[in-house]
């Protein structure tokens, strides 16, 4: 899984002996404090240090024994962990020693869940599941009688999102009031549904309506936008639910646009203590030249803002667009290596509508990253002001530069 990286973070090897674990500094080369850097270590590579033993996992300490946040993810569905994710905090320069040392897994550490998914079908009692094929019409109401969310739908500590999960595919946001994952209960049974405002838990924020609404994805062909989805076979398929990460995966098989037929896998990541949401989006099929599109509603914003730091670029809307009338800030980073150019879309008309677009270069089998970003008032009222998200996510775009 590949993910944009927000600070640059040295692994400094000072000890490795065979069955005292994989000792290392971690260091934050930047000129600014971090909070809640992930850092992942894939299994070849802790192994080339240390080893692997059979049946064990990985956990991480710092120089006084204590547990540091982690998981350790089985991302290939074999049964045996691939990844080691864990988080630290650093202040500007500063240097922590710590250890991977392995244990049983009934003896694994609990930690504060800070993300979580909700993928529960809402018409054989709220079961959850974490693999299901896609409805193949467009229509809400149809789509609300089967999930409880309307699809899957996935959170942090900061902020929620669900997915249309019809022949819309689109992106939606739940905005939070709180720390608490809250997604399981909203809408279970006799519990407020994501359209009714919860003081302890937040609201739907968005009217996505026919547009990309919050980071859907399309591909523009011969000057023509597409929306992924609409037609062939989708599935999405939960890979990995952490306390600190969650992945899922959206697949299309069999997905038409003009005279091309396309497979399409969308893998969305959401870490604890972010304002957003990774896609990695990669597509087989044709070498046709094409561009993958994504974008944001523009329903009730008049300007797509934009700021540049290092070889990343956030564009974003901030404007009192939330459906409670309040204020909401929307934004996407991309690398500059990737980037193509905007474009905005018809307000009316067939296709897709209402959205501010971002164009990214896109070739068949090779995998393409954007985050999406969301801030909303009532999580925070610093996000009331234009100029605090636009320098948010300016120091975002310098970091992700820093890699």
């Amino acid at each position: 899984m590949k993910n944009i990286v927000f600070v640059l973070i040295a692994l400094l090897v000072f000890s490795c002996s065979p069955g005292d674990g994989y000792k290392f500094a971690i260091k934050n080369s930047s000129d600014m404090p971090v909070a809640d850097r992930g850092v992942e270590l894939n299994r070849d590579y802790i192994a080339e240090k240390t080893g692997v033993p059979e049946d064990l996992l990985p956990v991480v300490k710092d120089q006084s024994g204590n547990y540091i946040p982690s998981q350790a993810d089985d991302l290939d569905g074999d049964g045996s962990w691939d990844e080691l994710f864990f988080m630290v905090d650093l202040d500007a320069g500063e240097e922590k020693k710590v250890l991977i040392t392995f244990v049983n897994e009934e003896e694994y550490p609990e930690f504060k869940t800070r993300t979580n998914i909700r993928f529960s079908r809402k018409d054989e009692d709220y079961r959850e599941v974490d693999f299901a094929t896609r409805e193949t019409h467009a229509i809400n109401t149809e789509t609300q009688k089967v999930w409880q969310m309307e699809g899957i739908a996935w959170e942090n500590d900061k902020v929620g999102f669900r997915n249309y999960f019809d022949r819309r595919n689109g992106m939606d946001i739940f905005g939070k009031v709180t720390e608490e994952m809250v997604l399981d209960e909203v809408g279970y049974k006799d519990n407020p549904g994501y359209h009714e405002f919860n003081p302890d838990w937040g609201v739907d924020v968005l009217k996505v309506g026919n547009s990309l609404g919050a980071g859907s994805i399309a591909y523009m062909y011969k000057d023509s936008l597409y929306r992924v989805g609409d037609n062939g076979v989708g599935t999405c398929k939960v890979l990995v639910e952490g306390p600190l990460r969650s992945i899922f995966r959206f697949e299309f098989k069999g997905w038409k646009m003009d005279d091309q037929e396309l497979d399409v896998v969308h893998d969305v990541t959401i870490e604890a203590g972010k304002y957003c949401y990774e896609s990695e989006v990669t597509y087989t099929g044709t070498d046709e030249p094409l561009q993958l599109v994504t974008g944001i509603v523009n329903k009730k914003s008049d300007e797509l803002h934009e700021v540049t730091a290092g070889n990343f670029r956030a564009f974003y809307t901030h404007d009192l667009q939330s459906e409670d009338t309040t204020t909401l800030g929307m934004g996407i980073l991309v690398s500059e290596k990737d980037f193509k150019g905007t474009s905005t879309t018809p307000d009316t008309g067939e296709g897709i509508t209402e959205t501010y677009c971002v164009h990214l270069a896109a070739e068949e089998g090779k995998p393409v990253s954007f985050r999406f970003y969301s801030v909303w008032e009532r999580e925070d009222e610093k996000w009331k002001a234009s100029p605090a998200f636009g320098a948010f996510l300016e120091e975002e775009a310098k970091s992700a530069s820093k890699n």
